[in-house]
């Protein structure tokens, strides 16, 4: 079992919430206790970064709608970046996938630039 683990940082004018271990029921109060935080922390655009996750079951996939809901009311942005294909696999099998913003990384976003989206696995 891989912990889940969370930690926050700021690049090229986002904050990104790096997220490793596994995203399942023991990890989901975490990632969305730091949502909530980074949310009400104040500006810059929210980005999970995925790339670190090994693991996601039920539990993990409410955790990001969840959080995308609670940035939606916040009328703030969340983006996914880094989705591991296991991670992108289930949200197309839910439905999911076109209700998250997704990009390859958050080191593809320019200090001012744009998102820069991720190209749509087939």
């Amino acid at each position: 079992m891989d912990a889940l683990v969370v930690s926050t940082a700021r690049k090229n004018g986002l904050v990104v919430l790096a997220a490793s271990g596994e995203l399942d029921i023991v990890g989901k109060p975490l990632l969305c206790r730091r949502v909530d935080d980074a949310l009400h922390a104040g500006d810059g655009r929210l980005v999970i970064d995925l790339s670190g996750v090994s693991f996601i079951d039920a539990q993990g996939l409410s955790a990001l709608v969840v959080s995308r809901r609670h940035a939606t009311k916040l009328n703030r942005s969340l983006t996914l970046a880094g989705v591991p294909a296991a991670v992108r696999r289930l949200l197309q099998i839910t439905g999911l996938e076109e209700s998250f913003a997704m990009m390859a990384s958050p080191d593809t976003v320019s200090p001012v630039g744009a998102l820069d989206p991720v190209a749509q696995a087939p």
